[in-house]
């Protein structure tokens, strides 16, 4: 791990610039790194996929405890530097490639790690939600506002299409509050320390996940009005088919996709395929 200062004298030794377009900003606390890495459930025959492997904050102690580190790093002049500095420890493979393009098929029931460019975190978990059955977990630094989202409940206004998509994926839990200050250079918000276990089954039944998901899509598309609107507005439902189908799924008529559970959603994605 590179202090602060030493960050700052590294990048300047190699006539670098850390990119905000990127969202390069890289763990500088010893004690937080520490603490993050000391979270992870990895054995030593795991493999670990490295999201952003930056300059290695996080790549040098997985490296001690996994059999395997497969360090992703899109940016290539820093991509480089850290093969050079990765180089004493034989666990590390430094490759320069964005993470959505990496074939999972290389590193079944791996660990997937990594602190997220707040610019790509939706599309990130879209990925790895639909390759969830073949990784072990994931351990993620999140925008603590992202974190919020996908551990909301109904009826509060962080929870949303993300919530559903992840918590029908996977268990979620927030393992630890990181500071701001904890980087460099510090962005504008706190983050949050999560992990993600794969459900063996889904949580609830549904018959159709393409359907489930269309109305999910279709429920938090205009957050302002009723499910009722949305689902015929999507063409999922006539307008005089909406009604006897709320009904159905125990939905009241004038329930907006906010205050539906997971349940709920599935119950009325089985009663429209119905």
């Amino acid at each position: 791990m590179l202090t602060v200062s030493e960050l700052k004298a590294f990048l300047a030794a190699h006539r670098l610039r850390l990119s905000k377009h990127l969202g390069q900003h890289y763990l500088v606390d010893g004690r937080v790194i520490a603490r993050l890495v000391a979270s992870i459930d990895v054995a030593p025959s795991d493999t670990v996929v490295e999201i952003g492997a930056g300059l290695g904050a996080l790549t040098e102690p997985l490296a001690a405890r996994a059999a395997r580190v497969i360090a992703l790093e899109v940016d290539r002049a820093i991509c480089a530097l850290m093969a050079e500095r990765m180089r004493p420890f034989a666990a590390v493979e430094p490759r320069c490639q964005d993470i959505l393009t990496f074939r999972w098929e290389e590193a079944p029931g791996a660990l997937a790690v990594g602190a997220i460019p707040y610019h790509i975190t939706s599309p990130l978990l879209v990925w790895l939600f639909e390759r969830r059955r073949d990784m072990k977990a994931a351990y993620l630094l999140l925008q603590r506002e992202v974190a919020e989202r996908l551990t909301a409940r109904p009826r509060i206004k962080a929870y949303g299409r993300l919530t559903i998509l992840c918590q029908y994926g996977w268990r979620v839990t927030a393992l630890a509050a990181v500071p701001r200050h904890a980087f460099f250079p510090p962005p504008r918000v706190d983050s949050t320390w999560i992990r993600l276990v794969p459900h063996a089954a889904p949580p609830v039944p549904v018959a159709d996940e393409a359907r489930f998901f269309a109305i999910v899509r279709a429920a938090f598309s205009q957050r302002r009005k009723t499910l009722a609107n949305c689902l015929i507005q999507a063409r999922l439902a006539s307008a005089d088919e909406v009604k006897a189908l709320l009904a159905r799924a125990e939905v009241a008529p004038g329930a907006r996709g906010e205050a539906l559970s997971l349940e709920q959603f599935a119950r009325l994605s089985r009663h429209l395929a119905g």
